[in-house]
C-alpha cells in the first residue's frame, strides 16, 4: 500500500493522469486539462473521436486550440495586446510562421504543453513518461510532447511533419470579419459560394484531383478483391 501511494503522488502528473483517462474511458473526448499544481506552466490537450487542433504563433506569443481547425485561425486576425512577442522579427527558427496541429483524433493523441517556470525550461514530466520525445515550438520556449494511445501514427512521424502553416499558406484564408447578422451573411453568401464551387469543378484544381485519386485508390481496393489479393 505504501509503495503504491507513492508511485501514485509521484507519477500521476498531468500527463500521466491524462494518460491513464483516456486509456480507460469510453466514448468520445476533445479535452484541455490543467491542474492548480502546475498550472503556472502546463497544459495538456487530448483528442478521442473528435477532432482537436492546437495553433501556435511565435510572433504574437499566442497560442491557440479548438475543436474546428478553422476556430485556430483567430490568431490570423488579431494582434496581442502588446504588440510583438519578445521572441522577436529575427528569430530563425523553423516554426517563425503560425503553424497548426491536428491531434490524432482517430487513435487517440495526448499532447502536453510546458513553458517552464523560475528558468527550468526542461518539461517535468514522470518517470513512466520520460522516454517521450520532446519537440520546442515557439522559438524554443514552449516544449510539446505528444503521446499516441494507439499506433494509428506512423511512429517516424516528427513534429514538424505535421504541422500546418497557417501563414503564408494559399489553402488556408483567415477568419472573415465580424458582422451585424451571421445567419443573413451566410445566407447572402449562398450563390457566390455555390458559384465558385462550380467554377473549381470546371478548372483543374485540387477537387478534379481528388476526385481522381479517390476514384483510383477505390478501383484499385475492387480489382484486389476481385482478384483475391
Amino acid at each position: 500500500f505504501v509503495k503504491a501511494t507513492v508511485d501514485a503522488f509521484f507519477d500521476n502528473d498531468l500527463l500521466h493522469s491524462m494518460r491513464t483517462f483516456l486509456e480507460n474511458a469510453k466514448g468520445s473526448f476533445g479535452l484541455c486539462v490543467t491542474t492548480s499544481m502546475d498550472a503556472h506552466r502546463q497544459v495538456v490537450f487530448a483528442a478521442k473521436g473528435q477532432t482537436l487542433s492546437v495553433a501556435f504563433y511565435p510572433r504574437k506569443g499566442v497560442i491557440c486550440y479548438g475543436s474546428e481547425q478553422a476556430a485556430v485561425k483567430a490568431g490570423l486576425n488579431y494582434e496581442t495586446p502588446q504588440g510583438k512577442s519578445t521572441f522577436g522579427t529575427d528569430f530563425k527558427y523553423v516554426d517563425e510562421n503560425a503553424v497548426r496541429l491536428d491531434l490524432d483524433d482517430l487513435g487517440g493523441e495526448i499532447c502536453l504543453l510546458d513553458w517552464g517556470y523560475g528558468g527550468d525550461d526542461e518539461p517535468a514530466v514522470s518517470p513512466p513518461n520520460r522516454n517521450l520525445a520532446v519537440y520546442k515550438v515557439m522559438g524554443g520556449a514552449v516544449n510539446v510532447i505528444l503521446l499516441h494511445q494507439e499506433n494509428a501514427m506512423n511512429k517516424s512521424s516528427k513534429l514538424h511533419t505535421r504541422l500546418v502553416e497557417l501563414e503564408n499558406n494559399e489553402f488556408i484564408k483567415p477568419l472573415l470579419d465580424d458582422c451585424a447578422d451571421p445567419v443573413l451573411k451566410d445566407i447572402q453568401d449562398i450563390p457566390r459560394i455555390c458559384a465558385n464551387i462550380q467554377a473549381d469543378w470546371h478548372d483543374v484544381g485540387l477537387n478534379r484531383m481528388t476526385a481522381w485519386h479517390l476514384g483510383q485508390c477505390v478501383k484499385k481496393r475492387m480489382q484486389a478483391l476481385v482478384d483475391g489479393t
